[in-house]
């Protein structure tokens, strides 16, 4: 009859928990990029408010110039998008608001350029607005999934007359939750993506066109929800 040595019992169950520990991983919403913008804290600027959505209308909160209109956007390839057309906000923001900015859908299986957009322009008609009083951009945003928050300017749009590889716009990619959360970028921490696009050496505050939230990740489904956009980080 076999006998079993304590010390050897304990040392095996010591080893499949560590082993079990090792294989929990965290989120990619815990690293990088996103860890930062959820920490970033940058002071609220007076009348820095974009848009809360509250009023049920497509028009940005109009002051300090601001009047643009939301959208949505999707590529030719297939890739599907609710709202389609006149866009409307949702109701159910964060923090029991009445509404937010809502757009899903289904993303194309292949093609030359996939995206789907949500965003807005800063003016109306389409033009550069001068934000650099400011430091950066905060807003709540739920998903999930891969989004990349972008800010097209004077440099990385046709409009501004200046590049002829366009849309590769400063922005940063973030890995959203199904809980809204708050998240702060500087402009500072904006940056284009690699390998295509007229480069630029970093975004043109004094002339932005607008903001967008970007997908792009083919076959996947999308879903995103956006409130509260703000400029933030005053004097």
């Amino acid at each position: 009859m076999s006998t079993c040595n304590p010390l050897l019992v304990r040392l095996l169950v010591a080893a499949l928990a560590a082993t079990s520990a090792a294989c929990i991983t965290s989120p990619p919403s815990d690293f990088g990029a996103t860890a930062i913008a959820k920490r970033e804290k940058l002071s609220v600027c007076p009348n820095g408010l974009i848009d809360n959505l509250e009023d049920g209308e497509s028009q940005i909160v109009k002051q300090e110039d601001r009047e643009g209109y939301w959208f949505t956007s999707a590529d030719p390839e297939g890739s599907t998008i609710l709202p389609k057309g006149d866009f409307k906000p949702d109701p159910g923001g964060q923090g029991g608001s009445k509404y937010a900015a809502h757009m899903h859908g289904k993303m194309a299986r292949s093609g030359k350029a996939l995206y789907v957009v949500l965003g807005f322009a800063f003016l109306n008609p389409k033009g550069n607005y001068d934000a650099s009083k400011y430091k950066g951009i905060s807003f709540w945003a739920k998903g999930p999934g891969k989004v990349r928050f972008q800010v097209p300017d004077v440099d990385t749009s046709p409009e501004g007359d200046k590049c002829t590889d366009c849309y590769n716009h400063f922005g940063v990619d973030l890995f959203l939750t199904d809980q809204w959360t708050r998240y702060t970028i500087p402009f500072d921490r904006l940056a284009m993506q690699p390998g295509w696009g007229d480069p630029a050496p970093e975004v043109d505050t004094k002339a932005l066109f607008g903001l967008q939230w970007q997908f792009n990740t083919a076959g996947a489904d999308y879903d995103i929800w956006v409130d509260d956009v703000e400029f933030v980080g005053c004097p």
